[in-house]
């Protein structure tokens, strides 16, 4: 294997290392900046602060050990990391930027349950299907892209 066989998109393997970590930090920051700019009750935010340290350290501890496990069973196939480095930084990003949009919709569900613990739980229909038709989108982009930048008609 020569070395331009470890590049995708003009970027060398070492080049998606560091975008990996640089995804997985924007999407630490951001889910965690999510609630910002929301009208959440006070006692809603004070239960929340009280639960904070919980919430911190599974965020910031936890979601890059599971990442990091997951990327490293990915790695352990043959040949270059530089197609699932790509694929697993679009997903990372791609998460927060796809709950960004409904999360004000997903609040008003969460209080809503929350001030009728009794009532059955209703999902937000169209907030579940924003997200997941946003990350199909994504996906499906950065796989024909990835596809593209891999072909190769010689062979």
């Amino acid at each position: 294997m020569t070395g331009q066989d470890d590049m995708l998109f003009s970027i060398p393997e070492s080049g998606w290392w560091k975008i990996a970590v640089a995804a997985t930090a924007f999407f630490l920051l951001a889910m965690r900046a999510l609630p910002y700019g929301l009208k959440i009750p006070a006692a809603v935010r004070a239960e929340w602060a009280e639960q904070g340290r919980r919430r911190t350290w599974a965020l910031y501890l936890l979601t890059p050990l599971v990442a990091g496990g997951v990327l490293a069973i990915s790695l352990l196939r043959p040949g270059p990391s530089s197609p699932i480095l790509f694929l697993y930084s679009v997903a990372f990003a791609a998460i927060p930027l796809a709950v960004f949009p409904v999360r004000g919709r997903m609040l008003r569900a969460y209080l809503a349950q929350r001030g009728a613990p009794d009532a059955p739980e209703k999902p937000d229909w169209l907030s579940a299907a924003w997200i997941v038709a946003v990350l199909s989108v994504v996906l499906l982009g950065a796989v024909i892209a990835l596809m593209s930048a891999t072909y190769d008609p010689g062979s």
